[in-house]
């Protein structure tokens, strides 16, 4: 598998950005997998909910300001239920779309970034890197994706601080590496999978930074209940 080296040029699109958030903002989550889970699930069933899938998803392609991180969440709840969320089947176009960036593959980059949010609008790859290409194209509405992946990122780390405890939640597979690659800096040492208190399947990842190690936990149940589904 190609190794992605693109970190920097990905950093200087989104650290700021980030770093402004971490530095006004305190994480302070609200969301326990475990007693959320189902609960924000079902709601996002109900047309009647707040956390309506559809109402959600219609607030965050209008870039709407007001969504909390809690409604990002959700809303990623939401999409688990979709037809089209099959997360082990599509981590090798997210894989594809990080081998078109890192080979300055722009245009193409979008156009494989587009076909893949059609079916999945909150894809967190896909995101990413349509906002960079575009940036690197000096297309003008970078913005756009921009603002939409800042608020999958903050979601992430509003829901966890990345402990076995507090695992951080993510929809993909590979979101963990990703996250750390691309966000946090890092590079990924050893990879495993284990499960916590509940027996909820973690993704368990060792990121090394500045000479240090330290090891990131991931929650993906609902990732791999996908892969008994006919």
């Amino acid at each position: 598998m190609k190794t992605i080296i693109n970190i920097k040029g990905f950093l200087t699109f989104l650290t700021v950005f980030f770093a402004l958030f971490a530095t006004t903002t305190v994480f302070g989550q609200d969301f326990d997998y475990h007693r959320d889970f189902k609960d924000l699930l079902s709601k996002s069933k109900d047309k009647n909910s707040e956390y309506y899938y559809t109402k959600l998803l219609e607030r965050f392609n209008s870039n709407d300001s007001t969504l909390t991180d809690k409604d990002i969440i959700a809303l990623q709840i939401g999409f688990t239920a979709d037809k089209n969320y099959k997360p082990y089947q599509t981590t090798d176009k997210e894989r594809e779309i990080l081998g078109l960036i890192s080979d300055k593959k722009y245009e193409k980059a979008i156009v494989e970034c587009d076909k893949l949010l059609k079916t999945n609008p909150v894809n967190f790859t896909a995101l990413m890197e349509k906002g960079f290409a575009y940036m690197k194209l000096n297309k003008p509405d970078a913005s756009i994706h921009k603002g939409r992946t800042i608020k999958i990122i903050h979601s992430i780390m509003w829901s966890g601080d990345g402990t076995k405890d507090r695992p951080y939640f993510v929809l993909s597979p590979i979101d963990g590496q990703t996250l750390i690659r691309y966000i946090l800096g890092g590079s990924i040492g050893t990879m495993g999978s284990g499960s916590d208190k509940n027996g909820y399947f973690l993704d368990i990842l060792e990121m090394e930074k500045d000479g240090k190690s330290v090891t990131k936990y991931f929650i993906i149940q609902h990732a791999t209940d996908k892969m008994f589904d006919k």
